[in-house]
């Protein structure tokens, strides 16, 4: 297995509101011919969720990209990746809507909306990574590659943070657990970022999409062969093997 790392560093960051707004134009443009006009929505994803790293960049909120339906796999699946792929893996807290967030709700309408939370693994390929450049950061939905989502998902009543644990395994080593800085005490602000995001550009966080809310751990390398393995107790379990890369 290759050294783990996350994604490259980027010393200086374009991130005025014309330029978020233009690298979200962009991505949902893209978003709305190949997901939602083909029937694939799936959700959403956000980067950049940690606030000491909001405040570094000057970031409003959490970015926020798509998901999509022929990108999302079960537990038990494999994942070919396409040639020159740089993967790393993320273990993740997904959340669904189970009511839509209208652009200005408040805290406890955001929370009331959830209706279940799951664990989930986000793939991310790194060959697409550029320098400084947020509008294309976002227009490239965030290096998203796929996710991963259990068959199962805890009642939103359920949840507790407290209670919350991550074990990621690669080939049987673990090489992460949860850092608890990277969870948000409640999903709130990430809602409303996904919420607020979408309205600015016409659209709505709708009943039924699900939430991926960034990275619990640091980031993860992964190569042809390897099999994952994330253990998040009450929010389940997920097994992924990579195949050899398409030539």
């Amino acid at each position: 297995m290759p050294p783990s790392h996350t994604t490259p560093a980027i010393p200086t960051m374009d991130t005025r509101p014309s330029t978020l707004h233009n690298g979200m134009r962009r991505q949902l443009q893209t978003w709305r011919e190949t997901v939602a006009d083909r029937g694939l929505r799936l959700g959403w994803k956000t980067g950049f969720t940690v606030p000491a790293d909001q405040q570094r960049l000057h970031l409003p909120c959490a970015m926020v990209g798509f998901l999509s339906r022929e990108r999302c796999y079960r537990s038990g699946d494999h994942y070919r990746p396409p040639a020159g792929a740089a993967l790393l893996v993320e273990p993740e807290v997904a959340l669904q809507m189970g009511a839509d967030v209208p652009a200005g709700a408040n805290t406890e309408q955001a929370l009331a909306a959830i209706v279940s939370y799951s664990a989930a693994l986000e793939l991310v390929d790194t060959t697409r990574s550029v320098d400084g450049d947020m509008a294309a950061i976002l227009a490239g939905n965030l290096f998203h590659a796929g996710v991963v989502l259990t068959d199962t998902a805890l009642p939103a009543r359920d949840y507790r943070r407290e209670q919350l644990t991550i074990s990621l395994c690669i080939n049987g080593e673990e090489v992460r657990t949860l850092e608890p800085e990277r969870v948000p005490k409640d999903f709130s602000a990430i809602i409303l970022a996904v919420a607020n995001t979408l309205a600015e550009h016409g659209e709505q966080l709708q009943k039924g999409d699900w939430i991926i809310s960034g990275a619990a751990t640091k980031p993860v390398a992964v190569a042809d062969g390897d099999e994952i393995e994330v253990e998040m107790g009450v929010l389940g379990s997920i097994v992924l093997k990579i195949d050899q890369a398409r030539r």
